[in-house]
């Protein structure tokens, strides 16, 4: 009777997991990180003594479970675990929730926002880390790898329709209180003819901040081993300055080889800015499953950031 119950559990159990789709997914990655700017006051770290190379790895890991209701659409959530360079623990993201139909999607929680999910806003960044000086100034409250911050809650919402995309969400620092805060509101679009791919960003309250940011990007295809793109951020605080950022990028593949390079210049010449002007080399090689990545960038304080790593997906 023992062994009957124990087998009717492990069917029960088995059955449930049967009926629901769940599915792991992330990324590994290691290699060294150099950064002749990580010893200096302003530079990351802000202490003289940090080493200026180490060795950067991170592993991430995305749980997903969703169901699929009679008529045809799909509700699912989202846990994301992490552990990076220097962490001693791995972290546990919030709960992102979703709903799926037609082409559209609606989540709600640790969201998405309109801003970090538009296209083209990362296409310059290289190395096994992803990363260039000519990325956005900020895309301000998007999907959080750790806790986060208790009280706060996202919508995001999104309709893919053949080449085109638009997106609009909506995020508040803390919904428990009737205090004045600043709700951030974003809405993004992209559109593919051709050979060309346009994206635009209208952000208010960026990262609950009292600011606007802007984005318009265009990127043309010439051919199937050959990209070049152009990407111009904007973002002004209330009363303030507004900071502008373009981006020159472009992309070579010849058989296992990928090329980059990126221009950015930034009107900024606030610490740690020292000059208005950065750019960016890198080279990616395909190892079947995995790449080897490596990059090379002066910064806009005018020191080398360089990288030499793998990078594998699953």
């Amino acid at each position: 009777m023992k062994k009957l119950l124990i087998a009717t559990t492990a069917l029960v159990a088995t059955a449930g997991v049967a009926a629901a789709d769940v599915k792991l997914s992330g990324y590994g990655r290691f290699g060294l990180d150099y950064r002749a700017d990580r010893g200096l006051p302003n530079g990351p770290g802000g202490a003289v003594t940090d080493s200026k190379t180490q060795v950067n790895m991170r592993m991430r890991l995305n749980i997903d479970a969703s169901t699929e209701t009679d008529s045809g659409v799909t509700f699912g959530g989202r846990f994301r675990l992490q552990s990076s360079t220097n962490s001693n623990a791995t972290a546990t993201s919030a709960a992102l929730l979703y709903a799926t139909y037609a082409g559209m999607r609606m989540e709600v929680g640790n969201t998405n926002n309109a801003f970090d999910t538009a296209k083209l806003v990362y296409n310059s960044e290289m190395g096994y880390l992803d990363r260039s000086f000519g990325d956005p100034i900020t895309v301000g409250a998007a999907y959080s790898s750790s806790t986060g911050v208790a009280n706060t809650m996202g919508i995001f919402a999104s309709y893919n329709f053949g080449a085109g995309s638009v997106r609009v969400s909506w995020k508040t620092p803390d919904q428990t209180t009737n205090a004045s805060v600043d709700e951030e509101v974003q809405i993004s679009a992209d559109y593919a003819f051709g050979q060309f791919t346009v994206s635009g960003v209208y952000s208010d309250n960026t990262g609950g901040l009292a600011r606007k940011d802007y984005f318009i990007g265009a990127e043309y295809a010439v051919n199937s081993d050959i990209n070049v793109g152009l990407l111009h951020f904007r973002g002004k605080p209330d009363g303030g300055a507004s900071q502008n950022r373009t981006t020159l990028y472009g992309n070579y593949s010849m058989g296992a080889i990928t090329y980059r390079g990126y221009v950015a210049h930034d009107n900024s010449m606030t610490l740690p800015f020292q000059t208005k002007t950065a750019f960016g080399l890198g080279l990616d090689y395909d190892l079947g499953g995995a790449r080897l990545g490596a990059d090379i960038h002066r910064s806009y304080d005018k020191e080398t950031v360089a990288g030499l790593g793998v990078r594998f997906d699953f």
